[in-house]
């Protein structure tokens, strides 16, 4: 069964530009897909096979000239939107984009608030030549299939207070402040280090776990734009009661179990930054369902709310597993994380250990010989740490 999308096609060979702009695009609409493009001939591959509704286009890349591009789509196709996003922007560049049939041009570097406001009615006018129709939506269950397709997102927790007045600091601010003011933002966190792996992994094969880590690799201007970016991001809330109410249970749980796995792991002498990025993931896919579920809803889908909760436990894993490929988180931290759900067999690693006690004790669950066995061989204190059941 179809449902309408606004697909993007974006050519842009910078990783760390692209991925700020599909930020900001997909902030826009829960309606939105972007196919994006590395080179020239990918691009004109992508629209010769597939089209597009609109098209963000850098200038100068690797195989050639943007303006290639908008050639080829103004050949056939005048109708279609096409945005060059360039750091060639003196008068004559732009006088001869202009010349091709381009809808507007955006100088890079770029203010992530002034390219919101800038696409946003672009988008308006789209949504309006295919207005959503709910008469064609799958059951639930089905459109949760097909999210998995899809660039999976979490709830917006953001907002644009929390981050404009840093934007100003940007010049006294650190790595690790950042990374303290940002401590419990789970998809802010999730990004900054998927970004930063992209960059460390290139450059010297070695993972990034510590969000202090992925910001000092980023750079305070991207990392803030990031955020920014996370922060305008309209589609990301979440709206119906239900909703919101599973969410702020899952965030909670998440910033407990990182909160004791941190603590946990500083008192065994091992790295408790890893531990607390590992424990805000732990719930990712959780929070990712109630974000697509949102977008069902939004598109006039209907939920069953006594379902809600057998829907999350069914889709809640596997959404998780999507994310942390999706993401490129290091192995490492993707086994912390999946060590909060279930105990690690054979495991010699503490900080495995440390993850799954860490999540016990949050569900009440740390309590009787077991635990404290589990406590002893981890060099945990049972004093310290095990719990009375209730």
């Amino acid at each position: 069964m179809s449902r309408y999308c606004v697909n993007i096609l974006l050519l842009e060979d910078d990783e760390l530009i692209a991925d700020l702009v599909e930020a900001v695009v997909t902030g826009l609409g829960s309606d939105i897909r972007v196919t994006h493009a590395t080179t020239l001939t990918a691009a004109r591959n992508a629209w010769q096979r597939q089209g597009a509704d609109l098209v963000l286009c850098d200038w100068n890349l690797p195989d050639g000239s943007g303006l290639d591009l908008v050639r080829l789509i103004r050949h056939h196709d005048n109708n279609t939107p096409v945005i060059i996003i360039s750091a060639s922007s003196d008068r004559e560049h732009v006088k001869l984009a202009l010349h091709q049939g381009i809808t507007d041009f955006i100088a890079k570097p770029f203010d992530v608030a002034m390219l919101h406001q800038r696409l946003q009615p672009v988008l308006d006018t789209l949504r309006k030549q295919h207005p959503a129709s709910s008469s064609s939506l799958p059951p639930p269950e089905q459109w949760l299939e097909q999210a998995l397709g899809d660039r999976l997102q979490l709830p917006g927790e953001l907002s644009a207070d929390q981050v404009l007045p840093l934007l100003g600091q940007s010049e006294e601010l650190t790595a690790a402040e950042l990374a303290s003011q940002w401590k419990n933002q789970t998809a802010l966190t999730a990004r900054l280090l998927q970004l930063a792996n992209n960059i460390s992994l290139k450059r010297s094969g070695q993972p990034v776990s510590r969000p202090s880590e992925a910001i000092a690799l980023l750079g305070i201007p991207m990392s803030l734009s990031c955020a920014m970016a996370m922060a305008l991001n309209i589609a990301g809330g979440l709206n119906a009661p239900a909703l919101q109410a599973r969410a702020r249970n899952y965030q909670a749980h998440s910033e407990q179990v990182a909160a004791i796995a941190r603590a946990m792991a500083i008192s065994l002498e091992l790295d408790g930054a890893s531990c607390h990025a590992a424990g805000l993931l732990s719930r990712c896919g959780e929070l990712a369902v109630l974000r697509t579920l949102q977008a069902y809803i939004d598109r006039g889908g209907r939920l069953d709310e006594a379902g809600l909760d057998t829907l999350l436990r069914e889709w809640g894993p596997r959404y998780g597993n999507r994310l942390k490929i999706q993401w490129g988180l290091p192995i490492p931290l993707r086994e912390l994380a999946g060590a909060v759900h279930m105990a690690p067999s054979h495991a010699t690693r503490k900080a495995l250990m440390v993850m799954h006690l860490a999540g016990l004790r949050v569900a009440s669950q740390l309590h009787g010989p077991e635990a404290e066995r589990l406590l002893r061989r981890t060099g945990l204190d049972p004093d310290k740490w095990l719990d009375t059941p209730a």
